[in-house]
């Protein structure tokens, strides 16, 4: 199965009151708060669009994407064995207004809340993505909400997603490391004005631990929309004086952080797409409106039977019945297409040359009832079930390759 997995929103037994919804996306759960406590339950259309979100943001089809170091984000994600937090699966948790929206706040008094500690500890997490979030305005504005679901999605991929996916970047990406490349960049942002830490104690040295889990976050995001030119979805166009006005474009990060526009250059943009503005507006606008767009994968299963080319399993071209063809998709897009013949499963793209299905679920396949109507016509219309009918069983392989090798290739 290919790990770019878009499921469906659906019921979720999390062992705690809190979430009741969930949908995994690329190797994020998204988990969603129920109707509880005091407060409203998240709506589907914003865990749909958060879902979205990340489907945008890794997109193995966007501009400059390493596909085999975003396959190692999502392995990250998902806590596969070998990655820096194994065996934790991340989740990416939706609440309504904010912790006081709920009278028991979850974030400060998680054991009020039955299940919710043992929840936390059998994954990851990082931020919190808001719906209608209190400090927002009200009624709520599409580039605010932007902003909101931007942010803390960056922060939850950045810190439990790329540190280990391109080369080199499990040591590169630790900012409580003082020799790292990213606590070297840090370093020249704060001394040339770029990134002021006066929200987050004063300095980088004075506390190693607080600035490899907050501070680090937090200049990865501003770096991320400086080198996107994204100040348009924050207020006023600006988050002067924590990130400067000068540095929110790649020319001006380049100028004054250069060591900044290398790490992203080198360790961020291969593994996170940028998505497009025009899609972020037309997802989100004023007062939660705008469609989200997000599509769940489709699964299709069939049994087939195909013509080997000759000279491949044997001298002469051969037919095979009885495989089964899984074929995965997500809208038109097909994510994944493999036939399992045996213990052993095949990439379609890998043996599509060398085969060709003639019977898909009893019925012929279109390629071979074009066969068919090219050299007779006069059947172009024959079905799988009529030509049994005429032929008998004994008799169906002869005739199918009879017809698929009538113009000279078994196999076009």
């Amino acid at each position: 199965m290919p790990y770019y997995q878009s499921g469906e929103l659906a019921e979720y037994s999390s062992g705690t009151d809190l979430y009741d919804r969930s949908l995994t996306v690329h190797g994020i759960k998204i988990v969603a708060g129920a109707e509880v406590s005091g407060n409203n339950a998240v709506p589907d259309a914003w865990v749909y669009k958060t879902a979205r979100v990340i489907q945008l943001l890794l997109d193995p089809k966007g501009q400059g994407i390493d596909r085999v170091a975003q396959d190692n984000v999502i392995k990250i994600l998902q806590g596969e064995s070998g990655t820096f937090h194994a065996g934790l699966p991340t989740v990416q948790r939706t609440l309504y207004g904010s912790g006081d929206s709920y009278e028991s706040n979850p974030l400060r008094t998680p054991e009020l809340w039955t299940g919710l500690d043992a929840h936390n500890d059998s994954h990851v997490s990082n931020d919190m993505v808001w719906y209608r979030n209190i400090e927002s305005p009200v009624p709520p504005t599409g580039r605010n909400d932007i902003a909101e679901i931007m942010e803390h999605i960056l922060h939850t991929i950045h810190m439990l997603g790329i540190k280990g996916a391109v080369e080199g970047s499990l040591q590169a990406l630790d900012g409580s490391d003082q020799s790292s490349e990213v606590y070297k960049a840090m370093n020249e942002a704060v001394e040339n004005g770029v990134f002021d830490l006066e929200g987050y104690g004063g300095s980088l040295e004075r506390d190693l631990e607080l600035t490899g889990e907050v501070i680090l976050k937090e200049y990865l995001y501003l770096l991320t929309f400086g080198m996107w030119d994204y100040s348009e979805f924050w207020d006023e166009g600006s988050l002067a004086p924590e990130w400067s006005d000068s540095a929110r474009t790649p020319e001006g990060i380049l100028e004054l952080n250069p060591l900044g526009h290398a790490l992203f250059t080198k360790y961020l943009a291969p593994v996170i797409s940028q998505p497009s503005k025009e899609i972020l507006l037309t997802m989100f606008q004023d007062n939660d409106q705008g469609d989200h767009g997000y599509l769940s994968d489709t699964v299709e299963q069939n049994v087939i039977s195909l013509i080997v080319e000759e000279g491949i399993v044997a001298e002469f071209a051969q037919t095979v019945s009885d495989l089964d063809e899984i074929i995965v998709r997500n809208g038109q897009e097909i994510l994944s297409h493999t036939i399992n013949y045996g213990s052993e499963t095949y990439k379609y793209e890998d043996v599509d040359q060398f085969i060709m299905v003639y019977l898909r679920n009893d019925a012929f396949s279109a390629e071979y009832q074009k066969e068919i109507a090219d050299s007779f016509p006069d059947y172009s219309t024959v079905s799988y079930s009529e030509v049994v009918s005429i032929v008998g069983l004994s008799g169906l392989n002869k005739v199918i390759l009879q017809v698929a090798g009538a113009d000279g290739l078994f196999v076009a």
